[in-house]
Parts: structure tokens; C-alpha cells; sequence
């Protein structure tokens, strides 16, 4: 631009000042040639931005290209529907489209063909610029794991990021924040079950709008911006299109048509199956007009109606069965010899499930001694009756409709089903090597089930061999942990968690509790072999997976660590399963009163309930503006009640989700909350040194309890409603009459907060925690204490101790390094320049300079012998925690808050790598003694060991809590961590990769 101006400049400065004239209408541009200048100027700058429009990439900068539009199939009609919904995802602004039926869990009615149009629709894709994802979420992707790997995918095809989460909610809120910040995006769901499937999906990003198909219409209830097209049985016009493709309109029987209209109930799914039929019977030489008679005269004698009824109603599940079977069967009248057979054996494979061809080519040969070229022209007689839809795409899948599925296996039987599924399982381990115990007495799995490529065998494997009566064979597999190593990396923990549950005996029950605890530690890890060194930490004592444990690990030729000393935070067996979700600390936790469902109220400003059984989180509440300090649910179960920081205290109905009330009358935040046994009042205590009690119809204030010197951090009520008591932060524990609001006893003895108080359920005594680190059992009779329980842990400072031991470096947070004598124990030298606090100091292998690591975001380096500073080091955004130098001193690492480990030249003060992955702050670093490796460990309680030739992971190991800090051992074979729960020590096997 800047050179078309200089020109444009030149040209009009000689026109301006010569004498000759321009040829033809020229001239006026020479006579007027500033104004020229400025109108040709305007035109190019407009030429400019309208190319610049054009040209721009609508991906965020590195997204992977978006994919093409959808195929639509020729014959699919556009419905009113299709407008309905284009009209819909064009509105302006983020909204949330929902196609469903009117039918609750009805299917066939065309909601995923729909999505499809919409998605191929040329204004859609004009609208968003091709930026259009179909994802097909499913039925079986359930839990917390599959749910977050579905998101995770997700993120990696739109975005290309690859940042991996352990819950879902957080995995969802990473999406958000990515399509926030590119344009205009459509993402379709389609086939979405459960609410828990979806509510990740839809976490900010205003400029994106979701397309979602269900059968489940209450999935969108209540939502402000979502709108919903039902798509139930086509209208008379539509219905006929699909009906008569490729049928001759100039022999048509006309009263024979409107019959076959009735007699579908203008069901899509109907409509094309019989269409699909007529077109082949009139390929075999029937006339037109004999071809449609005859798929009448099915549906009027083996159909749904009745004389008295020529229609069929679509709503009726028994019409839509009937009419299904007679024209099923009048298909399969077309097929080969045994063909109806072979069809009737994909009954056996799971729902909702795109099957490879490659298994549905073994089943048949193992059942039928079909050939490829066999099996092949069956699928495509199939397809072009559309009894199974084929996609050539990944070597061949074949999909099943559920209604056509369910007619299958109704055919099969329990007998004909046992027999199909062993026919499955001959067909898949004659591919399959033969595999040994991995140790006397252990479990015989048969086959190395594990080896597989296909991950529909790695999903179905168990259920397949249960079905086929080979129930000790599925629980030898599902128990061996060579299995459960694949299914972790594959699934996450839920999937041999699930596994196991479904052998359903007491034995993997037993196994499934064991996986449960440790559930939580074994996500996804990078490089995903970790994985079989945490699960062998957390499984090797136990004596179901002892002998196994050992076994296994010798077969591993990755690097990993194994345990060296005993796990201090190995979980009791009472404990069941870690929750997480919630992104700030977790103030108070309450249970359902028949203990299926429990809440939690956080530092995150959210309430979220879970479901016991399956340890998923199945609604979160917001409203609260601050940090959720406590929880508590009616007594039957139907309403809860929350507080906060925010003054307020919330009512909340547990079904709908929706906030009922608000209570207010604290002047400081509510810490505590508690509902009377017959769920008519509720108490709470404050900040403001109040105890107040609410009528709960009303939610009116009843009363208010004064006497607590402090703020109110606890209250529990009696069983029988009659009494209750408080803890506060003047360490007392006080106990007051409900009907008089008086105090009728002080019991002191703690010397701190009383954080938490909790009466028996006879009422004859109480519990109290306090930050004065103790637990206190009292009589409720005589307000003694009985019992005190000790041993929480206090956290330590930063010390580096120099080579040859004669001085000793700290680093505080009074922003100084200071160097102390340890003979004499005076300071020699006091390091200043920090302006926050330092929070880590290293000294060099020869002793001659000095590094640290600082609240400011710096590193900095000191000349230990003049106390001067010689180089700041910057990069990292956030604190850092930790510092480390290398054997030979030529590098530096260091981690921080802005979650990566930042590797630092010595001589030139660059950075030549960044290790990245962490989702929390990094808070120690250590480089082995001979500097190949560099082992760091985070706040998302895991250490991670690095290689420094490639500066790529090697392997991590995870613990129940942070770990703050670690150190190799002399000779590099372990590494021993420091957490909140104790001293981990760890061997560590470099591998042979």
C-alpha cells in the first residue's frame, strides 16, 4: 500500500506541474490530479480490507483444516423440519439447537440425517465458513473418563490442542476458552443420552453454536438459549418422496400408495425399508403395482393395523414393531441362501456401535464357512435393502439401526444370542496369539486379547465372551493386568473398572474396588506407558495383584519407577473413589438420605452433585458468588441448602436444579448450614458471630443466637431437633436449646478455630476438628472431652547445602537469600534484589555461584564470593518454585506457576527448551547425577522424569496429594518426593527404549 501511495504521489506531483495533455479522458485525471489521488488512494484502501476479508483464515492460527461438509444421501427429502433447524443454528449469537421427538426414547424418525442436511446446508456453511464438526457422542460413553476423552477429542479436531484433563467438567471449560477466542463455529452432537454427556459441551464460547439430536427432549429443559425442533413422522408430501424413490410415477397404483402411507405411519425409518424392498422386487421382474400390493397386503396382515384401523400410529411401540417385522421379513426373502441367518447373527454385536467388516467377515465365516467375496456381497445386498448402512471409510464399518437391532435379537433368542457370541469369540482368537499367566496362579486369559487392533474388540471383548457362556475366560481376562494396562491407555480407568463390574462375582467386585481407589491416579499419562507403573505402586501390596504386579513389571522395557519404600498415602480399603471436578478447594461435602447421591460445595463457587454408584457428577449449581462454604440436605432428600462467602443462603430443588430461595440477614460471609431433622427450619453460623435460625416454607429468620466472641464456623443439629451446637473461631464449641435460643453450655480445650462439629446419632456425644491440628471427642452430658486425635503435618522452608559442606544457602520470604556459617550458626552474607518472595536457591557443583527462583517470575543468578547479582534470567509468568543446576554446571532448570519446567543455557542466560504438560504449578525439579534425566513434580500431585538429550517425557508416577519437592539418590537408581502425606521413594528403571 505504502508503495502504491508513493507512486500514485509521483505521478500526480508531474501531472500537477507539466504542460502537456494526456491522451483522451486522461486529461481530466491530469487536470484534476490531487483529487484523483485521493478517490484512486480510497479505492485501493477499500480494495485492501475487502481482500483481506477474503483471504482471511477462519481456523485459529495452527488449527487443523475443518472437515469437508457431510455426504447427503440422494434420496433424503428436505423436510419443514431442515428449516426449522437452518433457521434456528443461523440465529445470531451462541445458542444451543436440539433436535428430538416428541416420543420419549423413540427412534427412526431421521434426527441424525437431519443434523447431517444441516451440516452440508451451503448458508450454514456460508454463515460459519466452513467451520462445521459432526461428532456422534453415543450411549456408551458413560462415566467420567469416556466423557472426558470425548471432549478431549473434540478440542484436538477443532483446535489441534491436545492438553489432556481427568474430569470432564474442566476438559469442557479448556474447550470453551479455545472457542472463545476463534470465530464463528457449529458444533453438532449428535446421538447425546445422558445430560452428563452433554453439559461439558456447552461451557462459554458465545460465538459457537451447538446442534444437538436426542430422543431425550428434557436433556435442553430450561436452558435460556437453547431452542428445539421436534422431528417426529413426516408430513403427506415428504413422506411420499421417500416412498416412491426410484419408482416409475406413471405406473403407480394410487389407492395402493395412500394405503402404504397409512400403513408406515409416514415413519421414516419404515418408509425406506419398505421402499427398499419394492425397488428390489421390481429388479427381479415383479411389476410395479404387484410389488407395492404385495408390501401392503404384509403390513395389513403381519403389520400394526387392524381392519377397524387401516392407519398406523408411529407413537404405539408395539405398531412400530410389527410393521418392522413383516417388512423385515419380506426383505430377507431377497437375500442368498442364508442370508437371513447371517443377518440376524449382527444382532449379536453391541448398540450404537459402527462394527468393522473385517469382524462381521470372521463371525460369518466361523458360523456359515462364508469366503470374502461371500461376506462382501451379502453386506452390499444388505446396504441396498438398507438393512445395515456400509461405509467403505477405515477399512469397512457396517451400522445397525437400534429399532432393526432389537427386532434381530428378539429373533435370535437367549439360545440362538449364546450360540452367535461363541461363533464371535472362535472368530477373533483364531487371529489372536495364545497367552500364558503372567504368573503361576494368576488369571488365564487364553488369548492375548490385547494385541488387538480393533477397538471395538477392546470395548466388547468381556461382554462378548459372558454372552457366549465363557464366564471364567471374561473374568481371567478382565482381571489380568496386562488387559487392564491396554484398557487404561485406551479408555481410562472407568473402562477395566467397568470391566470387571460387568463379570459381576464378588471376586471382581473385589478387583473393581481396588482399581477404584487408585481411579483417580490412573488417567491418561504422558508418555501414556506410565500408566502400568502408577497402577503396579498402587496394586503391588494388595494380594489379588501381587504375584501379577511383579510379573508384569518385568515385561515392561520403558522407562519407569516402581516403589522403593512402603506408599504413605495408600488408601485404607474403606476408601472407594477420589471425586474430582471441582477447581478450587472443597469446603464441605453432604450425603442423600438414602446414599445414592452426595453434594460438595467449593472455593470454585460451585455446588455439584455426584452419583454414588458410578462416582460421576451429575449437575452443577451456580449462583454463589464466592467461595461455597457449606452444604446440607433436606431430609427427604428433595430440596438442599448451601452458603458462602456471599452473605447469601440458597434453597435448591435437587431434581430441576434451580434455585428456590435466597436467605439473607448475615453481615459476613455464612460458614456453616444445618436442616433440622424434620426438614421444616434450618441453622446457620457466620462470620458476623451470629447462629440463625429460618423458618423453611417462609424463609423467614426466627431467631438469632448470640453469645460466640468470633465468627460461627460450624453448626450440627441433635437427632431429635431439640438442641444443636456451634464451633467458632474463638475455640470454643457452644451447645444451645432450640426452643428458648439460650446457651446452655461452653466447652472449651481447643486452641484453635473450631472448624467442623458433628453429634452422634444417640445424641450422647460430639466431634470437633479445629486448626489447632487435633480432633476432640466430648460428652454431651458433662461437656468433658474424651479422646484426642493428632498428626497433621506442617510444611518446611528452602535450603541448598554448598559442595564441600562449609556454608549453607536459604531462601524466604522476607525476599532474601541469606548464606550462613553452620559451625557457628552466624549469617556471612545477605543476597538482596528479589522484590517478592524467593521460594528456591541452588548452588553450583563447584560452589562459585549461587541460583534462585522467586514469587517476581525471575531467576537470578549470584557470584557467591563478592554477593552481587550477575544475570536475570525471564521468561516464565508466574512464580517460580523451583530451581535446579546440572553436574556440570553449563544449565539451569527450573519449574513454576505457569506450569512448565524452563531449561536455562549458564553461559548465555537463554532458554534452549521448555517442558510442557502440567495443568498445575511445578514445584520442584531435580537432574539425575550423571544429568540425562530431570525429574519434576506439580501441584496435580504426579512426578514426571524427562530425558535431557531428547527433552521429551520418559515416565511419570502419581500420588494421592501434592508433592513438594525431590531428590535422586547418589547413584541415580531412585528418587525420593516429598508430599503432604509423607516420603515416597521410588526405584528408578531407565528401560531399554
Amino acid at each position: 500500500m505504502a508503495v502504491v501511495d508513493a507512486a500514485l504521489l509521483s505521478l500526480a506531483g508531474n501531472a500537477a506541474t507539466g504542460d502537456a495533455k494526456w491522451p483522451g479522458m486522461l486529461d481530466l485525471l491530469r487536470a484534476n490530479a490531487w483529487w484523483a489521488v485521493a478517490g484512486l488512494t480510497l479505492a485501493a484502501v477499500v480494495v485492501g480490507l475487502l481482500v483481506a476479508r477474503v483471504e482471511r483464515v477462519p481456523a485459529g492460527e495452527g488449527d487443523p483444516p475443518p472437515p469437508p461438509a457431510p455426504e447427503v444421501e440422494g434420496w433424503l427429502v428436505r423436510r419443514a423440519e431442515l428449516r426449522q433447524a437452518v433457521d434456528a443454528v443461523l440465529t445470531r449469537g451462541g445458542a444451543t439447537v436440539g433436535l428430538t421427538t416428541s416420543l420419549h426414547g423413540a427412534g427412526g424418525f431421521g434426527k441424525t440425517r437431519l443434523a447431517r442436511m444441516v451440516a452440508a446446508d451451503r448458508r450454514v456453511r456460508r454463515r460459519f465458513r466452513g467451520r462445521v464438526y459432526l461428532v456422534t457422542i453415543g450411549r456408551d460413553v458413560r462415566g467420567a473418563a469416556e466423557i472426558t476423552a470425548a471432549v478431549g477429542e473434540v478440542t484436538r479436531l477443532i483446535t489441534g490442542d491436545v492438553t489432556t484433563f481427568t474430569d470432564p467438567d474442566r476438559a469442557g471449560d479448556h474447550l470453551g476458552r479455545l472457542l472463545a477466542q476463534r470465530p464463528r463455529t457449529l458444533l453438532v452432537l449428535d446421538d447425546v443420552w445422558e445430560r452428563e454427556q452433554l453439559e461439558p459441551f456447552l461451557r462459554g464460547a458465545p460465538k459457537c453454536v451447538r446442534l444437538v439430536t436426542t430422543r431425550r427432549r428434557q436433556l435442553l429443559d430450561g436452558r435460556p438459549d437453547s431452542r428445539l425442533v421436534l422431528v417426529d413422522g413426516m408430513t403427506e408430501p415428504e413422506a411420499r418422496t421417500v416412498l416412491l424413490e426410484d419408482l416409475d410415477a406413471a405406473h403407480l397404483p394410487a389407492d395402493t400408495v395412500t394405503e402404504l402411507l397409512a400403513r408406515t405411519g409416514r415413519w421414516p425409518l419404515l418408509l425406506r425399508l419398505v421402499n427398499r424392498l419394492i425397488v428390489a422386487e421390481i429388479g427381479l421382474g415383479v411389476p410395479i403395482a404387484d410389488a407395492m400390493r404385495a408390501a401392503a397386503r404384509r403390513l395389513r396382515d403381519a403389520g400394526p393395523a387392524t381392519a377397524d384401523a387401516a392407519a398406523m400410529d408411529a407413537a404405539v411401540p408395539t405398531q412400530r414393531e410389527r410393521a418392522v417385522e413383516a417388512t423385515i421379513e419380506a426383505a430377507v426373502d431377497r437375500l442368498p441362501p442364508g442370508g437371513r441367518d447371517r443377518l440376524l447373527e449382527l444382532g449379536a454385536f453391541a448398540e450404537d456401535e459402527a462394527v468393522p467388516v473385517a469382524l462381521v467377515r470372521g463371525l460369518w465365516h466361523a458360523s456359515a464357512g462364508l469366503t470374502t467375496e461371500q461376506a462382501h456381497a451379502l453386506i452390499h445386498a444388505l446396504d441396498s435393502l438398507s438393512l445395515v448402512t456400509a461405509d467403505p471409510a477405515n477399512g469397512g464399518r457396517i451400522t445397525l439401526h437400534d429399532v432393526l437391532r432389537d427386532y434381530l435379537r428378539q429373533s435370535l433368542g437367549t439360545n440362538g444370542l449364546a450360540l452367535v457370541n461363541a461363533h464371535l469369540v472362535d472368530a477373533l482368537t483364531a487371529r489372536l496369539p495364545v497367552a500364558v499367566p503372567l504368573a503361576p496362579g494368576t488369571p488365564d486369559p487364553g488369548h492375548a486379547w490385547w494385541d488387538t487392533d480393533h477397538g471395538y474388540v477392546l470395548d466388547h471383548a468381556v461382554e462378548h465372551l459372558l454372552a457366549a457362556g465363557r464366564h471364567t475366560r471374561a473374568e481371567d481376562l478382565a482381571s489380568d493386568l496386562r488387559w487392564i494396562d491396554r484398557r487404561l491407555r485406551q479408555r481410562g480407568p472407568n473402562a477395566p473398572i467397568a470391566d470387571l463390574r460387568h463379570v459381576g462375582n464378588p471376586g471382581t467386585a473385589e478387583r473393581a474396588a481396588d482399581l477404584n481407589r487408585a481411579a483417580h491416579l490412573l488417567q491418561p499419562t504422558r508418555p501414556d506407558h506410565s500408566v502400568a507403573s502408577v497402577l503396579h505402586s498402587r496394586l503391588e501390596g494388595l494380594p489379588h495383584w501381587a504375584a501379577q504386579t511383579v510379573a508384569h513389571a518385568g515385561q515392561l522395557t520403558a522407562p519407569r519407577l516402581s516403589n522403593l519404600w512402603p506408599l504413605p498415602d495408600q488408601p485404607q480399603p474403606s476408601f472407594l473413589r477420589a471425586l474430582t471436578g471441582h477447581t478450587g478447594g472443597v469446603n464441605a461435602v453432604a450425603i442423600s438420605p438414602d446414599g445414592t447421591w452426595l453434594i460438595t460445595g467449593s472455593n470454585d463457587g460451585t455446588v455439584r452433585i455426584w452419583d454414588r454408584a458410578t462416582s460421576t457428577q451429575t449437575a452443577t449449581l451456580t449462583g454463589h458468588t464466592g467461595w461455597v462454604h457449606a452444604v446440607a440436605i433436606s431430609p427427604d432428600g428433595a430440596w438442599l441448602t448451601t452458603t458462602g462467602i456471599d452473605l447469601v443462603v440458597r434453597i435448591w430443588d435437587r431434581a430441576t436444579g434451580t434455585q428456590t430461595a435466597t436467605l439473607t440477614g448475615h453481615t459476613r460471609g455464612v460458614r456453616a448450614v444445618a436442616i433440622s431433622p424434620d426438614g421444616t427450619w434450618l441453622t446457620t453460623g457466620g462470620e458476623d458471630e451470629t447462629v440463625r435460625i429460618w423458618d423453611r416454607a417462609t424463609g423467614t429468620q426466627t431467631a438469632t443466637l448470640t453469645g460466640h466472641t468470633r465468627g460461627v464456623r460450624a453448626v450440627a443439629i441433635s437427632p431429635d431437633g431439640t438442641w444443636l451446637t456451634t464451633g467458632g473461631e474463638d475455640e470454643t464449641v457452644r451447645i444451645w436449646d432450640r426452643a428458648t435460643g439460650t446457651q446452655t453450655a461452653t466447652v472449651t480445650g481447643h486452641t484453635g478455630w473450631v472448624n467442623a462439629v458433628a453429634i452422634s446419632p444417640d445424641g450422647t456425644w460430639l466431634t470437633t476438628g479445629s486448626n489447632d491440628g487435633t480432633v476432640r471427642i466430648w460428652d454431651r452430658a458433662t461437656g468433658t472431652q474424651t479422646a484426642t486425635l493428632t498428626g497433621h503435618p506442617r510444611g518446611a522452608n528452602s535450603v541448598a547445602i554448598s559442595p564441600d559442606g562449609t556454608w549453607i544457602a536459604t531462601a524466604g520470604v522476607d525476599r532474601t537469600v541469606r548464606v550462613w556459617a553452620p559451625v557457628t550458626g552466624t549469617q556471612t552474607a545477605t543476597l538482596t534484589g528479589h522484590p517478592r518472595g524467593v521460594r528456591a536457591v541452588a548452588i553450583s557443583p563447584d560452589g562459585t555461584w549461587i541460583a534462585t527462583g522467586s514469587n517476581d517470575g525471575t531467576v537470578r543468578i549470584w557470584d557467591r564470593a563478592t554477593g552481587t547479582q550477575t544475570a536475570t534470567l525471564t521468561g516464565h509468568t508466574g512464580w517460580v518454585n523451583a530451581v535446579a543446576i546440572s553436574p556440570d554446571g553449563t544449565w539451569i532448570a527450573t519449574g513454576g506457576g505457569d506450569l512448565m519446567v524452563r531449561i536455562w543455557d549458564r553461559a548465555t542466560g537463554t532458554q534452549i527448551a521448555t517442558l510442557s504438560g502440567y495443568t498445575r504449578g511445578v514445584r520442584a525439579v531435580a537432574i539425575s547425577p550423571d544429568g540425562t534425566w530431570i525429574a519434576a513434580n506439580s501441584d496435580e500431585r504426579a512426578v514426571g522424569i524427562w530425558n535431557t538429550t531428547t527433552w521429551e517425557p520418559a515416565t511419570l508416577m502419581r500420588a494421592d496429594t501434592a508433592m513438594t519437592c525431590c531428590c535422586w539418590s547418589v547413584d541415580g537408581a531412585s528418587i525420593a518426593i516429598g508430599g503432604d502425606n509423607g516420603l515416597y521413594h521410588f526405584r528408578f528403571h531407565p528401560g531399554t527404549l
